[in-house]
């Protein structure tokens, strides 16, 4: 940071941030936040941009970062705006997403005193990857600095950074610092001799590919090599879908309880599954009943997550890129392993007749999810950003909807809390301003957060949102237990008028029945600018993505 003399702390946040690359605000003013948003008004550095809740402000910065790769920061008051925060930044804690959180705190001497939206700084160290508090004014800039550092150093993630609203409007002059990240290197040469010799022998090897493949630099050419390299077939994490183009007829499917029955055929019988940067949470391996193969290479930045859901053969402790490469070096035209085109087509194939004997595929009306996405696919063009929310709807998108680029599909990986799609869309579409943006999203993932399609006609966000419209919480409607728990009780309601609603907030919007109804909006939407909704009609009763896997 520059040095400076006496200047106001909501000055040397801005600068601050500034230098950290950040080019964007996402807030909702209160009266704790104003110097900090007067700062971001008298100067043309960073970009503010206001959601209409709390809980969407996260998000908003979350698929900004997804598909620009850029930081964001954010800014809320203390007590009911961090907590109404916490849920997106846990849910950017989980996907390693780096976020720079202001809360513009209570002033320390005021705290136990009961001040205006007084909570505990504590309360949101489980929220974020650090939890930095400012106590004086002559440790901003340290504690600042300390943050962006911490949010930027992998594995990387949210940093809250509670700087008490007096020290943001009061002037002082306070030193300036320099803070470098705190790293730890593995030697991992005799483990990737062993990976090596392993892969190099394999008859029948599989790539698992997860988020951290994602945030590597070059995480998509290392995928692509090493599936080459082992002629394997390659499944994907949520967080992995897209890292390797899903037109390729390599591609297995996404894994979950929803993935094919095939393609689990597949990992049970690999001999030598090589696992790039996954944590194995419970819902991309079916609450850790997947099988991993006979042996299983796993690759991650993180130590901690390495054997913490499934046991290593070989651990290798580092980063996507860097590993792969040795491993490809290593390897070097040795592996002879089985044909994964082959295999995986035979998988995809299956699972599409599948889909088609249920009658999934139909015309409607209603219409079936599976019809829908294939509906919004033909109509999406290659270079859109996609993104979905948390739900029924969702588990079928991450397995039929075709993706090329991760910087082109954003989903919520294990943190899976509904009402991330419509403002993670606001934010693909700040990050990407020349490109339509597609929101996949259920009637009840929308109603958490239908608020934010102001926001989006404020910005002028390019922006289509496809509602899957059942009238059910479909998940829980459609869980084994629900016999159990409710005897048979269904989840469901009369919608409201989804049309009407996104109107009254300036969007346009259609009602549509058919796939041939909604192949029309969809591409009438892509080509008029500005947000559209379009409300899917679907059956309440179809199946579950996992029933029909």
């Amino acid at each position: 940071m520059t040095d400076q003399s006496t200047r106001r702390g909501s000055e040397y946040v801005y600068d601050a941030l500034v230098e950290a690359g950040v080019d964007l605000l996402v807030g909702l003013p209160g009266t704790q936040t104003l110097p900090l948003d007067r700062a971001v008004a008298e100067r043309e550095d960073v970009r503010y941009v206001m959601c209409r809740h709390e809980t969407a402000i996260p998000h908003v910065a979350w698929g900004y970062n997804e598909v620009g790769g850029r930081t964001a920061a954010t800014l809320t008051v203390p007590g009911p705006g961090d907590t109404n925060a916490m849920h997106g930044l846990k849910n950017a804690a989980e996907d390693c997403v780096p976020i720079l959180h202001v809360s513009a705190d209570a002033d320390p001497g005021d705290r136990g005193k009961s001040p205006i939206h007084d909570i505990e700084p504590e309360t949101f160290d489980n929220a974020v990857k650090a939890n930095v508090n400012v106590e004086r004014p002559m440790d901003l800039r340290e504690d600042v600095a300390r943050g962006i550092e911490l949010a930027h150093t992998p594995p990387t993630g949210p940093v809250r950074l509670g700087v008490p609203s007096g020290i943001l409007d009061s002037e002082f002059a306070a030193p300036p610092v320099t803070v470098e990240a705190e790293r730890t290197d593995y030697g991992i040469d005799g483990e990737l001799a062993r990976a090596v010799d392993l892969l190099a022998d394999a008859d029948r090897p599989v790539l698992y590919v997860g988020g951290g493949t994602r945030r590597s630099p070059e995480g998509v050419r290392v995928v692509r090599e090493l599936a080459d390299e082992l002629g394997a077939p390659v499944a994907a994490s949520y967080k992995g879908k897209a890292v390797f183009p899903e037109d390729d007829p390599r591609f297995l499917g996404v894994t979950g309880s929803h993935l094919p029955a095939g393609a689990r055929r597949v990992l049970d019988r690999a001999d030598v599954v090589l696992a790039l940067g996954t944590d194995f949470d419970g819902v991309t391996t079916d609450h850790w009943e997947l099988p991993m193969g006979d042996r299983l290479v796993h690759v991650n930045v993180d130590p901690g997550e390495i054997g913490a859901a499934y046991a290593a053969d070989v651990p290798l402790v580092g980063d996507v890129t860097a590993v792969g490469d040795a491993l490809l070096d290593g390897l070097d035209g040795d592996a002879d392993g089985w044909d994964g085109a082959a295999v995986a087509s035979a998988v995809r194939e299956e699972y599409r007749e599948t889909l088609a004997d249920r009658e999934l595929f139909g015309d409607g009306p209603p219409l079936c999810t599976p019809a829908v996405i294939e509906a919004v696919r033909e109509r999406t063009p290659r270079e859109a950003v996609v993104t979905t929310d948390v739900g029924g709807f969702r588990l079928w998108s991450v397995q039929l909807f075709e993706a090329h680029r991760p910087e082109r599909f954003v989903t919520a990986g294990s943190w899976a809390g509904m009402g991330v799609g419509l403002p993670a869309a606001v934010g693909a579409g700040l990050a990407a301003p020349d490109a339509p943006v597609v929101c996949l999203t259920g009637d009840g993932g929308l109603l958490m957060c239908i608020h934010e399609l102001h926001t989006a006609v404020e910005e002028g966000i390019d922006l289509t949102v496809v509602v899957s419209n059942n009238r059910d919480y479909g998940v829980i409607s459609k869980s084994p237990a629900i016999e159990r728990y409710t005897e048979g009780h269904r989840f469901t309601w009369d919608s409201p008028d989804y049309v009407r609603i996104a109107e009254g907030f300036g969007c346009s919007a259609v009602r549509v029945e058919t796939a041939g109804e909604l192949r029309e909006a969809v591409a009438e939407s892509v080509d008029d600018p500005g947000p559209t909704l379009v409300d899917v009609g679907v059956r309440t009763d179809e199946p579950s993505a996992a029933e029909a896997a």
